[in-house]
C-alpha cells in the first residue's frame, strides 16, 4: 500500500497529480529542479496549491512538503511519480539515483520510453538499488496551470495503462495504484509508449496549422481552430502506422471507433470523462502558442521519432510518421531524428526482436 509519495516536476501534471494524491489521504512532497526555482516559488511561498476541478469546485490543497531538493522528496517514499515532459527525463533521474532505496517504485506519467532509458542508465552508472521502474500511457487527467500554483483539470480518465519493467512486476505496481487510478495492466512499457497519443495527434495537428499557430500565437486553441476532417485524416494515418509497428511488437493499441478520429477533441479524450459536454471542455485547452512549444519540441524528437526507429528496426515504413519528423525538422531548424530518443539510449539498438521481447518481460 503506498503511504508516502514524491511528485517529481513543476507543471501541469505534477501539480494536478500532487494535490490529487494529497486529498486521496497520501502523504506527497512534490518536488521541481533548482534551476526552474522562480517559477516554483508560488508554490514554495504557500505550501499548497490551488486546485480547479472539473465540476468547478476550487480548493487549497496542503501537501506534505513542495522543495527543490530532490533527496527530501525521494528518500522514504513509497512510490516515486516522475511528471515532467520527456525533454527533462534524463535530469530528473540522473538527480533521484543517488538517494534511490530498495523496493520504491518510480512511475512516469507518461512513459514515452522512460522506463526502458531509466533501466539502462541505471545499468551504465552501476547502481545497485532494487527499484521496480513503470510507466502510463497518459496523464490521469487533461490539465492546464492557469496561474503559478493554480491548476485547473478539465476531464479525467477512465482507463490508464500501466507497465512495468520487467513485464512481471506489473500486477505488482496495479496493486499499488487500483485504489488511486483506473489502471489497467499492459503487455509491456513498449505497449504504455506506442499508446501515448500526444505524439499521435499533436505533431500532425501542430505542424499542419503552423501557419496559424504563428498567427495566433497564445490565441490559438488546437481543438477549437485546429481540428478538421483534412487534418483528421493525417492524425489516422499516424495512429495506422503506429499500430502496425505495435503489433509487430506483439502490443495491442488502444481501439478507437472510426467517429471518434471525425471529432473536434479527436481520438485524444476517447478514454476521458467531464461531469458535461467534454468536447466543449476539450476545445477550452488552449494551446500550443508557437512551433516550439512541446507539441512538437517533445512529441516528435521523443514520441514519433522513437516510433519511426523502431519500424527501420523491424523493417517497416512509416511514411506520414517520417514527413512530419520531416517538416517538424525544417520548420525549427532542428534535426529531430539526430537529437531525439535513439534505441542507443534506450538500451535496445543492438538486440534483436526475440531478445527484446524477453528483456521487456522477463526479471
Amino acid at each position: 500500500m503506498i503511504r508516502k509519495v514524491a511528485v517529481l516536476g513543476g507543471g501541469n501534471g505534477a501539480h494536478a497529480m500532487a494535490a490529487d494524491l494529497t486529498l486521496k489521504g497520501l502523504e506527497v512532497t512534490i518536488c521541481e529542479a533548482p534551476e526552474f526555482k522562480e517559477a516554483f516559488r508560488t508554490t514554495l511561498e504557500r505550501q499548497s496549491i490551488q486546485l480547479v476541478s472539473p465540476w468547478g469546485e476550487e480548493r487549497e490543497v496542503r501537501v506534505h512538503r513542495a522543495t527543490i531538493d530532490f533527496k527530501e522528496a525521494v528518500v522514504g517514499a513509497d512510490c516515486i511519480m516522475i511528471v515532467v515532459p520527456a525533454t527533462a527525463h534524463q535530469r530528473f533521474f540522473r538527480a533521484v539515483m543517488p538517494y534511490l532505496e530498495n523496493g520504491q517504485t518510480i512511475i512516469s506519467w507518461p512513459g514515452n520510453y522512460a522506463a526502458l532509458l531509466f533501466a539502462n542508465m541505471l545499468r551504465k552508472e552501476g547502481v545497485s538499488s532494487k527499484v521496480i521502474l513503470a510507466e502510463s500511457h497518459t496523464l490521469p487527467w487533461g490539465c492546464r496551470l492557469e496561474a503559478p500554483g493554480r491548476v485547473r483539470i478539465f476531464v479525467e480518465a477512465w482507463k490508464l495503462l500501466v507497465s512495468a519493467l520487467p513485464a512481471t512486476k506489473t500486477n505488482e505496481v496495479i496493486e499499488k495504484l487500483k485504489d488511486i487510478y483506473p489502471v489497467t495492466g499492459a503487455e509491456n512499457v513498449l505497449a504504455t509508449s506506442l499508446n501515448n497519443l500526444n505524439p499521435i495527434v499533436h505533431p500532425a495537428g501542430a505542424v499542419l496549422n503552423a501557419a496559424w499557430i504563428d498567427t495566433l500565437g497564445k490565441e490559438f486553441y488546437f481543438y477549437k481552430h485546429g481540428t478538421t476532417l483534412s487534418v483528421a485524416k493525417v492524425i489516422e494515418a499516424v495512429y495506422d502506422e503506429t499500430r502496425t509497428v505495435a503489433e509487430a511488437l506483439g502490443v495491442r493499441m488502444l481501439e478507437y471507433p472510426e467517429e471518434s478520429f471525425r471529432s473536434k477533441e479527436t481520438v485524444m479524450s476517447y478514454y476521458f470523462k467531464a461531469p458535461f459536454d467534454r468536447e466543449g471542455r476539450v476545445a477550452s485547452i488552449s494551446g500550443p502558442s508557437s512551433m516550439k512549444a512541446r507539441y512538437i519540441t517533445e512529441d516528435v524528437p521523443y514520441g514519433l521519432v522513437p516510433v519511426a526507429l523502431l519500424a527501420r528496426k523491424l523493417k517497416l515504413r512509416t511514411p506520414t510518421i517520417d514527413a512530419i519528423v520531416h517538416l517538424a525538422s525544417v520548420i525549427n531548424q532542428t534535426d529531430y531524428v539526430k537529437t531525439g530518443r535513439s534505441l542507443e539510449e534506450l538500451g535496445i539498438a543492438e538486440i534483436g526482436k526475440d531478445e527484446l521481447m524477453r528483456m521487456l518481460v522477463e526479471d
